[in-house]
């Protein structure tokens, strides 16, 4: 693969000089921090120039984020690409390209399915939310899920229908999607080293688990916002960037306003302002593109109440698009750190921790449930292929205002740096075979509870770990930021909302409040 030189997006003198009011767009961040909405970073360009950016400490320019379903738009796109390179075409049905695909039995529905169907969300095809992503069965559970509609007749918000794409690309092209894209897209954007989660057979899982920098996802908006061009040259199909954003999906059975204005292939057309599509990813990744403004609103965050997020965004966007803006009310756009704990007195426990290793029990109630207790939160593992989990070998070593921690899950050990002087450290990690960036803080509520945060920079939410001591026991209390309360909520709308019978949507609405207390249960380990 060859190595992609890094772009940036020009940045404006000043944000009024291309028409934003740097003070509108700081009203934004601040009525965010006022409601609490999760915001992570933003940025907002107008005539094809950065006009104001903003990261809120711990988060920065130079790491990647989640993207949850904004990967769908960048399937979309090589999707596009394909298409306009003969492999096929819209209407080509999915069983030409998989025979295989076919069983014993005659399927009518699979025979009609098509590459439209599954970029509109109309396959007919209803996969369950658990299914077992850690198994090599993908492709075959994908395709033998229940039929709830006849291909091209039904919307139905359904990621897997990504994963499908992916194998498409993957089989005619003899590539991964990212070795296809990076000569099309991500070299002459300058995207540098986007990473993919998979699936065991290494396809691109396609409706999420793209991870990319803020500004990458700036490059890919502004692409399309100018009808596919990127530095003065056409790099999507102009054709593609029309027909891709329009309206072609009705999702008026949708349970919010900006779900149900249209869905195009991957893209959502917006209620809030009615010239305008988005690429869009849970707990609120957005690119929007506002077409007759000639403007782009990109941003990352945490905050599972998307609409909540975009309700605010309209609040202040399109206003900030003020040709009048004065540069007399220019203000520097920042958005408030993320608090730190507190410098305490360090605890006599640490020394006598010091050369050993706390083993904690393995749940069984954890492991049944699919969800064993790990460094990740669940947003990221409630969607991984590799949950990891059961946490146990855990050390810890102190050094001057820091701790070292080590701890084993599943074949892997980390080993990271905990700033116990009320900054962060930065260490690098594999955790479920996926390479994140973490920072981590602590500091000793007493002599012998120990509260550690850690927040993988990628991901949306932070773990908090809560070590409490006795004698030669330990006790581990896991809980996050945003609450788990929070997002199991949300979880369980999106749940009801993929699975349409009636007799699964009960018991999915009386299982979903039992997810807290069970993901958050207490281990119990012991010092040897």
């Amino acid at each position: 693969m060859s190595v992609v030189e890094k772009i940036s997006i020009e940045r404006a003198k000043s944000a009024e000089s291309v028409g934003v009011s740097s003070k509108v767009v700081q009203a934004f961040v601040d009525r965010c921090m006022e409601l609490d909405r999760q915001l992570h970073s933003l940025m907002v360009i107008r005539h094809g120039k950065v006009a104001c950016e903003a990261y809120r400490d711990p988060f920065g320019p130079e790491y990647k984020h989640m993207m949850y379903s904004v990967s769908k738009s960048f399937t979309s796109t090589a999707i596009g690409f394909a298409i306009d390179e003969g492999y096929f075409k819209l209407d080509t049905k999915f069983v030409e390209i998989f025979p295989e695909a076919r069983g014993d039995k005659p399927d009518a529905y699979l025979e009609k399915m098509t590459v439209e169907d599954l970029l509109t969300m109309r396959s007919g095809l209803s996969v369950t939310p658990f299914m077992d992503k850690t198994k090599d069965r993908w492709f075959h559970d994908i395709i033998n899920s229940k039929w709830i509609s006849e291909p091209g007749t039904e919307f139905l918000y359904i990621s897997e229908n990504m994963y499908l794409l992916c194998c498409i690309i993957h089989k005619l092209t003899n590539m991964s999607v990212i070795e296809y894209l990076t000569p099309r897209l991500f070299e002459p954007l300058g995207i540098v080293e986007p990473y993919w989660e998979t699936c065991p057979r290494g396809i691109e899982t396609g409706g999420w688990g793209l991870m990319i920098r803020t500004e990458d996802l700036a490059k890919f908006t502004l692409c399309y916002q100018q009808g596919g061009k990127f530095g003065g040259k056409q790099v999507v199909p102009e054709w593609w960037v029309k027909t891709a954003t329009a309206f072609h999906s009705d999702s008026s059975s949708s349970d919010n306003m900006d779900s149900k204005q249209g869905y195009g292939y991957c893209f959502w057309r917006n209620g809030g302002y009615k010239n305008s599509y988005r690429a869009d990813g849970m707990f609120s990744q957005f690119g929007i593109v506002f077409e007759d403004l000639d403007a782009c609103f990109i941003m990352t965050g945490g905050e599972i109440d998307e609409q909540a997020m975009r309700d605010v965004i309209w609040e202040f966007f399109p206003k900030a698009f003020d040709d009048n803006a004065s540069e007399d009310d220019a203000v520097e756009v920042k958005i408030p750190a993320y608090p730190r704990l507190p410098k305490k007195p360090r605890s006599f426990e640490e020394k006598l921790l010091s050369g050993k290793k706390i083993v904690f029990a393995k749940s069984p109630i954890l492991n049944i449930a699919g969800f064993p207790t790990s460094m990740l939160t669940l947003p990221v593992t409630f969607m991984a292929r590799d949950k990891a989990g059961n946490i146990t070998n855990v050390s810890f070593e102190p050094l001057e205002n820091e701790l070292v921690m080590t701890w084993s899950e599943g074949p892997e050990v980390n080993l990271i740096h905990i700033g116990m002087d009320g900054e962060y450290r930065w260490d690098n990690v594999v955790i479920g075979h996926v390479p994140y960036t973490v920072c981590a803080i602590g500091c000793w509520n007493s002599e012998r509870e120990l509260e550690v945060h850690i927040r993988a920079i990628e991901t949306t939410a932070e773990r908090i770990l809560v070590f409490t001591f006795a004698d030669n026991r330990v006790s581990l209390k896991p809980t996050m930021n945003p609450e788990t309360s929070t997002m199991v909520l949300n979880l369980q709308q999106s749940v009801k909302s993929v699975v349409k019978q009636p007799v699964l949507q009960a018991i999915v609405t009386q299982a979903m409040p039992y997810l807290t207390p069970i993901v958050e249960l207490t281990l119990h380990g012991k010092i040897v």
